[in-house]
C-alpha cells in the first residue's frame, strides 16, 4: 500500500540555510536530510492502491495564486518536557491556510478523510529515538530562537510517496506536481 502525502517542495537556498544549523548538533538527533526537507500540506498515510489513484487528478482541482512563505523560528512537539520532534516554523500565513484548506477539499472529494488536529505547518528538522534530558533541547532552541530564512514564493505543491530503499532508507517519490497560478477574473 502507498504511504502518501501532499508538501511544498523547499528552495535550494532555504534547504541551505536549514542545513547550517547542523553545526550545533543535538545528539542523539537524527536530522532530516537535505532531500528529505519539506513543508507538509496533508499527511495521507498508507492508502489502498485503488484510492491512491483518485488523489492525483482531484488535486488537480485546486486553484491558488502563488505565495511568499517565510521560515521563522524553532521549535518543539510534542512537549518540552519530552520533545520528540525539533522543527522550524513558518509565519503566519492567510495564503498557506488557503492552499492548505484548498488540498483538504480537494482530498475529501477523493474520500480522504483528514486528521482532526488543527494545521501546524512547519519543517521537521530532526527527530529523536529516545526523549532527551529535560531542558537539552529547550538550551538549543532558545540558542536558535532567531532562525529565519528570506521569504520565498511558493509555485507549486507535490503528491509524493514515501517509499523504503533496500538499506532501510526512506525517500519521498514525487507522483504528481500542481502549478500555482494566478486565479481567473
Amino acid at each position: 500500500m502507498p504511504r502518501l502525502f501532499v508538501a511544498i517542495d523547499l528552495p535550494a537556498a532555504i534547504k541551505d540555510s536549514i542545513l547550517r544549523l547542523r553545526v550545533d548538533d543535538l545528539p542523539p538527533a537524527r536530522w532530516t536530510r537535505r532531500e528529505a526537507l519539506h513543508l507538509t500540506l496533508h499527511f495521507i498515510g498508507q492508502v489502498p492502491a485503488s484510492q491512491a489513484s483518485a488523489y492525483a487528478p482531484a488535486l488537480a482541482h485546486v486553484l491558488a495564486p502563488p505565495f511568499e512563505l517565510r521560515i521563522s523560528g524553532i521549535g518543539q512537539f510534542p512537549t518540552e518536557a519530552r520533545p520528540r520532534v525539533i522543527w522550524a516554523g513558518i509565519e503566519n500565513s492567510p495564503a498557506l491556510r488557503a492552499l492548505h484548506g484548498s488540498v483538504g477539499q480537494a482530498l475529501a472529494g477523493a474520500n480522504f478523510l483528514p486528521e482532526p488536529r488543527r494545521y501546524h505547518p512547519h519543517i521537521t528538522l530532526m527527530r529523536f529515538k529516545k526523549p532527551l534530558r529535560r531542558g537539552t533541547a529547550s538550551r538549543w532552541i532558545q540558542a536558535h530562537q532567531d532562525f529565519h530564512c528570506p521569504p520565498f514564493t511558493v509555485t507549486h505543491f507535490t503528491l509524493y510517496e514515501s517509499k523504503r530503499r533496500a538499506n532501510g532508507n526512506v525517500y519521498y517519490q514525487p507522483l504528481a506536481r500542481y502549478p500555482l497560478a494566478a486565479l481567473p477574473g
